[in-house]
């Protein structure tokens, strides 16, 4: 008979999830007195393909990075990992990753068209550029962190035979260099500063915004999206929410910033 591989809630107390990204994996355990040691070899005994481990302490800054704490296995942050059949290079101290989200970016494809013009605004490593990019023919993939950048360009070369091209730009969202309304579709996903973007991303939108946005049940009622969806619990009262905007809509001149 085949042995049993044990949960991780069996060998240590108060830890049962955890993120895998290739063969890293992070979390974010709620006890502070956790020994971080038995924690680490309690994971990789379960998963043997993972060579680091990493505990989670916040995510910061303009760029969304995740401050990381390395409690097992190598010193690396470096990794490929597959995605609903399609693979990306990201470096978990330098971009913000989401495996949990896999669902939701799985759905883009069923978005978007092969005609429209996409752009994915907030990019960072490229997962709903290179979803979107299945599908539709004219993506644009952006974001202030040039790293990120990187890291998407080089997982264009290992999903080329599965995706269109995908034009690569850095910029500053606060000021796009785009046309006013030139893409049919535009991606933001920014959870925590959408709202000081909203006008901008609108303006360079002639059919629909999707925004996501970390907040209250009662914070989405300051936005006029015509629909709203909640794709992930943060916590008790938090949800990331995703929202459809329609930018020729009379009302989105009500949003207010502050």
């Amino acid at each position: 008979m085949k042995k049993r591989t044990p949960k991780l809630r069996e060998l240590v107390e108060g830890v049962s999830s955890y993120y895998i990204i290739g063969n890293i994996v992070i979390l974010s355990p709620k006890r502070k007195d956790i020994d971080k040691e038995k924690l680490a070899k309690a994971i990789m005994q379960i998963n043997p393909k993972v060579k680091a481990v990493y505990i989670k302490r916040k995510v910061s800054g303009e760029l969304r990075i995740s401050e990381l704490e390395l409690i097992g296995g190598e010193n690396i942050s470096r990794t490929i990992f597959k995605e609903n059949g399609l693979s990306f290079v990201v470096d978990v101290k330098k971009v913000y990753v989401n495996p949990t989200l896999g669902g939701e970016r799985n759905k883009i494809k069923e978005e978007v068209k092969e005609n429209e013009k996409i752009l994915d605004a907030f990019c960072g490593y490229g997962g709903i550029a290179i979803h979107a990019s299945t599908i539709s023919r004219y993506v644009i993939a952006g974001d202030l962190n040039i790293e990120g950048l990187e890291m998407l360009r080089e997982s264009l070369s290992l999903n080329k035979k599965k995706i269109h091209l995908i034009d690569i730009v850095q910029y500053d969202a606060h000021n796009l260099p785009f046309r006013d309304k030139v893409f049919d579709k535009v991606y933001a996903d920014n959870p925590t500063m959408i709202l000081e973007f909203l006008n901008e991303l609108c303006r360079v939108t002639k059919g629909e915004l999707i925004i996501y946005i970390l907040t209250t049940k009662e914070g989405i009622t300051r936005i006029p999206a015509y629909k709203w969806l909640r794709v992930n619990d943060y916590s008790k009262d938090l949800f990331i929410f995703k929202g459809y905007i329609r930018c020729d809509d009379k009302n989105f001149s009500l949003i207010t910033l502050s």
